[in-house]
């Protein structure tokens, strides 16, 4: 089931609004006026010999007709931009991928997360706003007032995006302009995108190159403060390179990286509705030597009446992709397979994705930092409580990160699963009467990437799954993406033997070693039409 209709139907087009456009220069219009003002009265102050309320008056001011004239800029610049997309919707009403040039030229440019002068601004800002309890930070401690300590997130953020800005520039800077190059415009959708990405530099891979094709539904929830935008991958694949290949140059000085993907069927096209929309992302990195290198691309990819669609091509990367001993390295897995006295084992040592771990751990501390001051200040006890409810599943979470582990021991005759915490342990026996296969399944998501768990499907589950769905409502005024998610949460009957394995390759293999040892020979056939399926059966 999809989320738009599987041909493009045009939508009506509305002009843009000048209303909005209005309030806006006029919401702002304050700002920017009482920022001059105090900035006027700074400059006076300051000549006068007042060497402290001067500067900070200037700062202030400073900030506020910042805000203010931007706040102007962006509503002009926005009804701008919306009198552009009206007219090319009416244009290109029957081909949505023209109403963006690069999608309409096949040369498309990468969708950085956001600029490097917007996260630089924002840098600042956060520096002047906290520059003033800064100054008054050692006396708030000598008097016993920790709760200044909340103050230095301002900073740390500042300093934080200072960070992330010098190493995104010294990337741009090592590797040069890079844009996808499409074969056929647009993607055609059940088809394969075929593809080169031209990087404006040279790229000697050292440690492989890491490829990742998505589909994803994103949802945006509320408005202003209480705005928030949800991602959920409802199909991933993944590749990745040899690090001992040598890319092509299409040019001299220039790299070139062929790119080949066979895309599922039944997933949506690309489309923008209210809230919500889809779109196919493509992804690559490679850890370096110095700045690591990382593009991603958002993909034109629509069902076009007589596009050429090509079912069954050979991979003409083949050659390039590395084996999966070459994956699960040492470096790149810490999950362990063996012979033993059980059988084929598989064991999942604690905090194997250490990254992911630490992250968490950061997470925790400053939020376990923000329910300290809350609870030493006295605030409503309502969000304390909340808070701190909030912190307690934050820290359970960091707990099974850190310190559970589990095994997973497959013979012809039986499963053993077992898992510890610490020195605590269970143990379930599963006989081979009892089972279907394994399987891989969409776990933990975090950003853009997807980690995936390994369950163990239970004889029946299947028969089970499909009656539930034959039984849930099917009346037009029943909402489908809401049908699409209780058929997914209704799931197969299994159990979940590991998780939060970071590769989708890794994890397939695992999951046919698991079928091999068990007999099921043709578990892997079944299982692969289930991969990365995300939340569409």
């Amino acid at each position: 089931m999809s989320d738009a209709p599987s041909d493009f139907e045009p939508q009506k087009v509305k002009p843009a609004g000048i209303f909005g456009t209005v309030f806006l220069i006029l919401f702002a219009t304050p700002f920017a006026g009482l920022g001059l003002v105090a900035v006027f009265a700074g400059i006076k102050k300051w000549v006068a010999g007042n060497h402290h309320d001067g500067p900070m008056l200037c700062l202030l001011g400073a900030i506020f007709s910042t805000v203010g004239f931007g706040l102007m800029f962006a509503a002009v610049w926005s009804q701008k931009k919306a009198r552009q997309t009206v007219a090319l919707k009416t244009r290109y009403a029957d081909k949505p991928w023209m109403m963006r040039e690069d999608w309409a030229a096949g040369k498309i440019k990468p969708s950085d997360p956001a600029s490097l002068k917007f996260l630089l601004l924002w840098a600042v800002l956060a520096l002047a706003l906290s520059a003033p309890v800064l100054g008054s930070f050692p006396q708030e401690w000598h008097q016993h007032n920790y709760g200044v300590l909340v103050v230095l997130l301002f900073p740390l953020l500042a300093f934080g995006l200072i960070g992330y800005v010098i190493i995104r520039w010294r990337s741009r800077r090592r590797f040069g302009q890079c844009f996808f190059e499409l074969a056929q415009i647009p993607i055609p959708l059940d088809g394969t995108l075929n593809g080169l990405i031209s990087v404006g530099g040279r790229l000697k891979l050292e440690h492989g190159l890491h490829l990742t094709f998505s589909c994803i539904r994103r949802v945006v929830t509320g408005a202003g403060k209480n705005r928030s935008v949800q991602e959920e991958i409802l199909w991933q694949e993944e590749k990745v390179y040899k690090n001992e290949m040598t890319l092509p140059e299409p040019e001299p000085g220039h790299t070139g990286i062929p790119i080949f993907f066979q895309l599922p069927e039944g997933k949506p096209q690309c489309f923008s509705l209210d809230t919500v929309s889809v779109l196919w992302r493509l992804e690559a990195k490679a850890k370096l030597a110095g700045p690591d290198f990382q593009v991603r691309f958002e993909l034109p990819v629509f069902k076009v009446a007589g596009a050429v669609v090509d079912v069954g091509t050979a991979d003409p990367t083949a050659a390039l992709q590395a084996p999966i001993e070459e994956v699960r390295r040492d470096e790149n897995s810490r999950i362990k397979v063996s012979n033993g006295p059980a059988g084929r084992e598989f064991y999942f040592p604690a905090a194997r994705n250490i990254g992911t771990t630490l992250m968490v751990t950061l997470f925790f501390l400053v939020w376990s930092g923000i329910v300290w001051a809350l609870a030493t200040h006295r605030v409503s006890l309502f969000f304390t409580l909340t808070f701190g409810a909030v912190d307690v599943l934050i820290f359970w979470g960091l707990l099974i990160a850190w310190f559970k582990s589990s095994r997973v021991a497959v013979n012809p005759t039986q499963v053993q699963v077992t898992k510890r915490y610490l020195v605590f342990g269970r143990q379930r026996n599963f006989s081979t009467g009892d089972i279907a296969r394994f399987e891989t399944k969409p776990g933990m998501q975090s950003g853009s990437q997807v980690f995936t768990d390994i369950r163990l499907i239970l004889r029946g589950a299947d028969e089970e799954f499909a009656a539930r769905n034959r039984s849930l409502p099917s009346s037009p005024n029943v909402n489908q993406a809401v049908m699409m998610r209780m058929r997914a949460a209704a799931g197969p009957r299994g159990v979940t033997v590991a998780s939060s394995i970071a590769t989708s390759l890794e994890a397939e293999w695992l999951v046919r070693e698991m079928n091999d040892a068990l007999g099921c020979r043709n578990a892997e056939k079944e299982n692969k039409p289930q991969r990365r399926q995300g939340t569409e059966p």
